[in-house]
């Protein structure tokens, strides 16, 4: 799977003179230039607070590795660069481990799934909604229950938006990409079709596998009976 870095390469590259791809219009050319991809020296701990219809990180590194998926699917609506198609590098899960509350220190993992990969993302976005919480909106911070009403999360004032408060983590709070007075638009809705396509790969993944183990399988047994 290629990493931040490798986006980082790649942008450097088409920014260079000696950079030549024939096959390209002038117009697909501009929008591949206008691409920002975000160096990150620590993975992304910014979980802003989204509406939309799913979840999203920037970083490989967010995901549980057992769970990751790495797909290439283009998505029209990019809230990050409006004249270009943002890319779905992957899909997986997340575990963020979070307070309860601003009164209920205790911690607890919340489990989110079917998480986008998008590296060119400013930021990670967390939908509420999205794991059966609640979101209110006061006046110095965002806070969530579950169906019992117990404190699930909350999240303060960050760049006129709410970020998720996070369990602290060995590498703390990174620096953010995000820029106090300046306005954002983070939430993302991902068509029907869009997801489709996502399953597709996601699916057409899992049976290459399924296949390459099934050869493993039946070389093992073939070398076994030649050896007897």
């Amino acid at each position: 799977m290629r990493t931040h870095d490798d986006f980082m390469r790649d942008a450097d590259a088409t920014s260079s003179p000696l950079h030549h791809a024939p096959d390209r219009s002038p117009d697909e050319d501009r929008r591949k230039k206008t691409r920002t991809i975000h160096p990150a020296s620590q993975t992304c701990r910014d979980w802003m607070i989204v509406s939309g219809n799913v979840h999203y990180a920037r970083d490989q590194a967010s995901f549980v590795p057992s769970t990751y998926t790495p797909v290439h699917t283009p998505i029209k609506s990019n809230i990050f660069n409006p004249l270009d198609e943002m890319v779905v590098a992957g899909i997986g899960t997340v575990h963020l481990t979070v307070p309860r509350g601003v009164n209920d220190p205790s911690t607890h993992t919340i489990v989110l799934e079917n998480v986008l990969h998008i590296p060119e993302a400013l930021c990670n976005g967390f939908n509420p909604l999205l794991v059966g919480s609640s979101m209110s909106c006061l006046a110095d911070r965002w806070e969530g229950c579950d169906r019992f009403g117990r404190g699930m999360w909350y999240g303060t004032r960050f760049c006129g938006l709410g970020r998720l408060v996070l369990a602290p983590g060995p590498d703390g709070q990174a620096e953010s990409d995000l820029i106090e007075g300046r306005e954002y638009t983070l939430s993302l809705y991902v068509s029907a079709q869009e997801k489709a396509a996502v399953a597709e790969q996601v699916q057409a993944q899992a049976q290459r596998q399924a296949g390459g183990m099934m050869g493993q399988v039946n070389g093992i047994g073939m070398g076994q009976g030649m050896m007897m």
